[in-house]
């Protein structure tokens, strides 16, 4: 599972947006079946997302061209850091930023990528169908949530999320939806995920 940590909405960092949306694909993996989809190159797109009932206006091609905007030394060091955890960002469909991710067959084979890090876990966990779904909580920043992924078949689910945390002291709630789709079995040099590590503590 991976930690979560809020900003304002509209400030949204793209390794912030790819811990939200690697968050749906993390946490349905705490089943002990294995999820029924391909091993390979993974790519997740962010459908719609509401902050506190309010739809949010799709920032992920404002995201893409501020990346563009960075000095090429610190977009180079952002780059890495995405892809020593096994993520890349990358023009998705409409303009829209998407999430790369590698996941291979030893993974699906041996749950390795069923564990809940750093300091989030499952509480609930359950399946209908092809319907998954899951309730999680974490400590730090203390927020919870619950969400489900329907497999539409073995290249492609959609993920439905709800979390709830705080930011500034007050209640927030956010609610996402995900696309993801198959791109092929070659990773093309892409790592496999890897957790992203909890808050380092002050």
């Amino acid at each position: 599972m991976l930690a979560l940590k809020q900003e304002a909405p509209m400030r949204t960092s793209p390794l912030k947006l790819a811990s939200l949306i690697l968050l749906a694909s993390t946490a349905l993996q705490a089943h002990a079946e294995s999820p029924p989809i391909k091993p390979g190159l993974w790519e997740m797109t962010t459908v719609s997302r509401e902050v506190n009932g309010k739809t949010m206006p799709d920032m992920s091609a404002q995201m893409a061209e501020n990346m563009k905007k960075l000095p090429p030394e610190m977009r180079a060091r952002m780059e890495e850091q995405m892809k020593a955890r096994g993520v890349q960002m990358t023009p998705g469909a409409g303009g829209q930023m998407a999430v790369r991710m590698c996941i291979t067959k030893d993974m699906l084979d041996r749950n390795q990528w069923q564990k809940t890090e750093g300091n989030c876990k499952n509480t609930e966990m359950s399946h209908s169908g092809a319907t998954w779904s899951w309730k999680f909580s974490c400590t730090q920043p203390p927020s919870d949530g619950e969400g489900s992924t329907t497999f539409t078949s073995s290249d492609a689910y959609n993920s439905d999320i709800h979390i709830n945390t705080q930011h500034n002291g007050q209640a927030q709630t956010m609610h996402m939806k995900h696309q993801a789709k198959w791109l092929g079995s070659d990773c093309g040099g892409l790592q496999p995920i890897k957790p992203m590590e909890p808050p380092a503590k002050p």
